[in-house]
């Protein structure tokens, strides 16, 4: 799959689009444009794959074709994509737009700063804002286990710098997750809760009152 997505890139910089472009500047214009027709046919790739044989959520059994399917997912993620959302010279409205490409739903006015790793599996509200370098984890690999359990966060949910959100949490609308907090995967914030610490635990409103 990724020897045609290069292919294509070559033949559309090199073949298509190159003889056009004067010879002073070919080079640079054909490897530029290489690398944005080679990202495009991935998304575009990777997009098809996720519709046509999809990784579906919950546990994968060992051996089975749903399996392979996910091998052939993460791989491809991890290879061509990785280097994209983990590099940090992409614009956080670009981000946003080659996240919701690869297949995570962000309402209107959401804003991400932070690292999705399986986009597919991710699923935000409005006014959202995800801090700079958290990290949203919707895969499950523990010895034998694999598995994909989505992950949804509500509309105005403040998620802290660093945090991290595990596979299968739920986080719903006006919640707060603490700078570096770690959400265990399965956890369910409920409405206008605040959660913060490693492993992240409810802050008892009571509790802050009497501190101030």
């Amino acid at each position: 799959m990724m020897a045609l997505e290069v292919a294509g890139a070559w033949l559309g910089a090199v073949e298509w689009i190159g003889p056009a472009v004067p010879a002073a500047y070919r080079g640079v214009t054909v490897v530029l444009l290489g690398v944005f027709l080679f990202y495009g046919l991935a998304i575009a790739g990777f997009g098809l794959l996720q519709r046509f044989a999809p990784v579906p959520s919950g546990p994968i059994p060992a051996g089975s074709a749903e399996e392979r399917r996910a091998f052939v997912y993460m791989l491809h993620f991890i290879l061509i994509f990785n280097p994209l959302i983990f590099g940090r010279f992409m614009p956080f409205p670009l981000l946003g737009l080659v996240l919701k490409a690869l297949g995570a739903e962000m309402g209107r006015e959401s804003y991400c700063a932070g690292l999705v790793m399986d986009p597919p599996f991710v699923r935000v509200g409005q006014n959202s804002i995800i801090g700079n370098d958290a990290m949203l984890i919707a895969h499950v690999i523990e010895g034998d286990e694999l598995g994909y359990y989505p992950i949804q966060i509500g509309s105005n949910v403040t998620i802290g710098a660093r945090a991290i959100i595990m596979a299968g949490v739920t986080i719903e609308d006006g919640a707060i997750v603490g700078v570096q907090s770690v959400v265990k995967k399965g956890t369910h914030i409920r409405r206008g809760e605040t959660w913060v610490g490693t492993p992240a635990r409810r802050l008892d409103q009571t509790s802050v009152e009497s501190s101030q």
